[in-house]
């Protein structure tokens, strides 16, 4: 089971990281039954800890109210090597932003992607390019 952040399709990647997310035993259940919205998620590292901002990950319809709040921050784990490469990517002004989450084993994981923003000219380029490759098969 693999969900996507179609927001993704924006960003020019240079590298990317593979790294586990503490959630609730509610998340869980909610993410095998339904689709967590990406909008506006991020990627931020405070106090030597990378943590997932924004990403809404719905209720789960038979858990009992303990968590009201559907975007609150998760942590993300990785080694400290990954977390300083993450951090100089970071000063170098690059974005870090979840491109999906999918379950490896019985573990969620979540695919970081870390690049910026394409601008409206380069994805143009992009789609010219895909369409030209379509003409020619």
């Amino acid at each position: 089971m693999k969900h996507f952040n179609k927001e993704s399709l924006d960003y020019q990647f240079i590298d990317k990281f593979e790294a586990g997310i503490a959630l609730t035993g509610s998340d869980v259940k909610s993410l095998r039954t339904q689709t967590p919205q990406f909008a506006n998620s991020k990627i931020e590292i405070k106090n030597g800890q990378p943590i997932l901002f924004n990403l809404n990950i719905p209720l789960y319809k038979y858990s009992q109210g303990q968590i009201t709040d559907t975007t609150h921050e998760r942590n993300l784990l990785l080694s400290e090597k990954e977390i300083a490469k993450l951090l100089s990517f970071r000063n170098q002004k690059y974005m870090i932003i979840p491109i999906s989450i999918f379950t490896k084993g019985h573990w969620f994981k979540v695919e970081l992607g870390v690049g910026r923003k394409m601008r409206k000219y380069e994805k143009r380029e992009k789609i010219k390019d895909r369409e030209l490759k379509r003409n020619l098969r």
